[in-house]
């Protein structure tokens, strides 16, 4: 007799906009917070998940990102159950750059331009396949407590896109030009364990969905 299939999904959002005046970069510094456009996108969120059978919501222990999956979290009837995962923080390689304005990173963190050329070859880099193991980590231990139905976890751009050059077989080079935007998503499709599909939704695309829920073309799992 054939195993019966467990389907599930998995939403891998970016936090929303920063609160960031002086254009530095925030890494792992505490105080940083949603801008009031930041607010505005998870409430967006909020709107697309709300009638969504979402089982729960796991996030960085970051406040960006913890800000955006609580405005997700209490948008959601019931309030989803928010659970922190170290696996989702921040790109290791932005302890070395951040509180550094933008242009001054390459006079201020010259190693910056070895990360450019060989992302993880610095011992105090983190690897595109080591961000998408321990992205990919905290997707199976969600889906071991969520074994079916559909979990939302809010990381940051390096390690979302990093799982995304692996799982799409793309060079480890992409990690400069693949972009998950500020307020995006990947979806994630599996059955068992296995990734059967992954689409992107750019923050423009989430906006229409919320505000139209009819037009949404991505099936319901049963």
């Amino acid at each position: 007799m054939a195993r019966s299939q467990t389907h599930s999904r998995i939403y891998l959002v970016r936090h929303c906009d920063v609160h960031n005046p002086e254009g530095i970069i925030y890494g792992f510094r505490p105080g940083t917070h949603l801008s009031a456009y930041g607010v505005s996108q998870a409430r967006t969120l909020g709107s697309y998940f709300r009638s969504r059978p979402i089982s729960a919501i796991f996030t960085s222990p970051l406040e960006r990102a913890r800000e955006t999956a609580s405005i997700i979290a209490d948008a959601h009837t019931p309030p989803l159950a928010m659970t922190i995962s170290d696996d989702l923080r921040e790109a290791d390689f932005n302890r070395h750059l951040e509180g550094v304005r933008r242009p001054f990173i390459p006079l201020l963190r010259p190693l910056w331009l070895i990360h450019l050329a060989a992302p993880g070859l610095l011992p105090l880099d983190e690897s595109v396949n080591a961000q998408a193991a321990r992205m990919f980590h905290a997707i199976h231990d969600a889906q071991a407590h969520h074994p079916a139905g559909e979990v939302i976890l809010v990381s940051h751009g390096d390690p979302i896109q990093s799982l995304w050059i692996v799982a799409s077989g793309r060079s480890r080079y992409a990690l400069h030009h693949l972009q998950c935007a500020k307020g995006g998503m990947l979806i994630l499709d599996f059955e068992n364990s296995r990734l059967v599909h992954l689409e992107y939704l750019p923050p423009l695309e989430i906006r229409f969905r919320a505000a139209h829920p009819g037009a949404r073309e991505d099936p319901e799992f049963s």
